[in-house]
């Protein structure tokens, strides 16, 4: 009797019947039918009670649309909806259903029974027989209250598969009678299938452990190990990601290796070089959570713990970068993020009207013509930035999850003025988290190479040391036929690394040991260590205060 009643109600809501040779003679289409309802009078004024009977959901209202997938689909917020049709059962066996909605205000119903009931809970699995050879009709219903434009997302494991998984959309169909429109409203259709991603890439220090796409996890099938360097890895992994999708990685780090140095980043890929997302520690997008106790519903609910967001590693791997630009494209403009623990959940949502990140350049922005000429100027106190180009890509000003984004008022300083300015929140001016030591971190690209630097509380921030060399092969390139004078007499660096001068005996040779360092061999038995101020206009002897040499302009 029972079944007889809810397979009644099925039919008066538009849903199909178990098959039988009339149903059969009508042709199927692709995905379920939905049907949506206006809130019910049982939901007017109790905000707790979201529960209707199936058969009080009254009239349908607005028109008829299809769902082609259960992982998730989504109705209006305000209304209650039905998703009905046909499952296909391939084999004979034991088959274990899951749901999991906003609260879990869901039902879901096979042949007419209900398998997982309203509020049966996240983690409740339901396992009935099933025979193979023709489609089982499948119900599932969605209330007010239940937060639609989120959706029900459905897992079931089928005979010989271990986890749960979505259901195939190729499994699912409902019969075609005219009154099914094949694509929702123009707002669904584009809220659907405007995509973000075809793939992610990822790269790690040191690994992910889990990933998971609205609430359920990505399967290791869909996941491939691309390099692994020293523990460190890169991945590439199949999933489309679309605009109210939201993804969590778990990555773990151990903090006893390479100095505590770590790394995340992620590229939602549409194309060679051509990026739908990117990790940001600046985007509201990007949340995280270190609270184990909190973690199943940080993964299964879109909105939770989304107040926590994501910073900015204190000592990024430094070759994360280089690995994002090898594997995702030369042009990657992310940033790499993380939460407060070795072990930490992090969460994309992806918002409705995402920004396309526009890739930087694979190339140098304003290639520097070699000089031929035997001779050229010595250089000056401050480089010029259209020698050496300089852009600031992103400046963040704070202390744990309590950030500001100052990237205006950093570009202002080092890149329009140039001219130093304070860590302090009357020059950056705002104060994310008042009465606490902070620290500011600083993105930029110089001839092309992505760097990253860090200055805390009360810091000088000079724009000296962002356009002066960076490293010994950028100083390696800056000293040649540059003059310099010391007391002693004049000294006059050359391409081949050797040295002439007045008041100099022999031919002294020259090495850049860094951006700001140089040993200078003077002879078999006397070899110095000389470092630049932060200007590059004099080098000295550690030490050796008497031991200098100014730049001859």
């Amino acid at each position: 009797m029972k079944t007889t009643i809810l397979l009644s109600l099925m039919l008066g809501l538009g849903a199909q019947a178990p098959l039988n040779a009339a149903t059969t003679a009508r042709p199927f289409a692709p995905g379920l039918a939905v049907t949506e309802y206006p809130r019910h009078a049982l939901q007017a004024n109790d905000k707790d009670n979201f529960n209707v009977p199936l058969e009080k959901l009254g009239q349908p209202i607005g028109e008829k649309y299809v769902v082609e997938s259960l992982s998730p689909w989504a109705w209006e917020t305000e209304r209650n909806a039905v998703a009905s049709g046909f499952l296909e059962i391939e084999a004979d066996g034991d088959y274990s259903f899951s749901t999991h909605s906003f609260y879990d205000r869901n039902l879901l119903m096979i042949q007419g029974e209900v398998v997982c009931a309203f509020r049966d809970g996240d983690d409740t699995v339901v396992t009935i027989p099933l025979k193979k050879g023709g489609r089982v009709s499948i119900l599932s219903a969605g209330f007010v209250g239940g937060r639609g434009a989120s959706g029900i997302f459905i897992r079931w494991k089928p005979p010989g598969q271990t986890e749960l998984s979505p259901i195939p959309p190729r499994l699912l169909s409902h019969v075609d009678d005219g009154t099914v429109k094949p694509k929702r409203v123009e707002k669904e259709i584009k809220r659907t299938n405007g995509l973000l991603a075809a793939h992610l890439i990822t790269v790690t220090d040191d690994f992910v452990v889990e990933a998971y796409k609205n609430g359920v996890r990505i399967q290791d099938g869909q996941r491939t190990l691309l390099n692994e360097i020293f523990g460190a890895t890169a991945e590439r992994m199949s999933v489309e990601v679309r605009p109210g999708d939201w993804l969590v990685f778990h990555v773990v780090n151990n903090h006893l290796r390479w100095g505590g140095s770590k790394y995340f980043a992620v590229a939602g890929m549409l194309g060679t070089n051509d990026f739908g997302f990117v990790s940001d520690p600046a985007s509201e997008a990007w949340s995280v959570c270190d609270d184990p106790d909190r973690v199943r519903d940080f993964i299964r609910r879109r909105d939770e713990g989304t107040e926590i967001r994501a910073s900015p590693i204190a000592k990024p791997w430094e070759e994360g970068d280089g690995h994002m630009r090898q594997n995702a494209g030369a042009g990657f403009p992310g940033k790499s993020l993380w939460g407060g623990g070795a072990s930490t959940w992090i969460k994309f949502v992806a918002p409705k009207n995402h920004p396309k990140p526009v890739a930087l350049p694979a190339v140098e922005i304003a290639p520097v013509k070699e000089i031929t000429e035997p001779a050229r100027p010595a250089p000056k106190v401050l480089l010029s930035p259209t020698r050496r180009p300089l852009q600031i890509l992103y400046a963040m000003y704070g202390s744990g999850d309590r950030n500001a984004d100052v990237t205006l008022r950093v570009k202002e300083f080092l890149e329009t003025k140039k001219e130093w300015f304070a860590v302090t929140p009357t020059s950056l001016g705002i104060d994310p988290i008042p009465y606490w030591n902070k620290s500011l971190w600083i993105a930029y690209v110089k001839d092309g190479v992505r760097r990253e630097v860090r200055r805390y509380e009360n810091e000088h921030v000079l724009p000296e040391s962002f356009y002066g060399p960076q490293d010994a092969p950028e100083l390696t390139k800056w000293l040649p036929e540059s003059r310099w004078r010391s007391e002693q007499g004049e000294l006059q660096f050359h391409a081949d690394h050797t040295a002439t001068g007045y008041g100099f005996e022999g031919l002294p040779h020259w090495e850049a040991l860094a951006g700001n360092k140089v040993s200078i061999t003077w002879s078999a038995d006397r070899k110095v260590k000389y470092f630049f101020d932060y200007t590059w206009s004099n080098f000295r002897e550690k030490g050796n205060e008497k031991a200098a040499f100014h730049v001859m302009q």
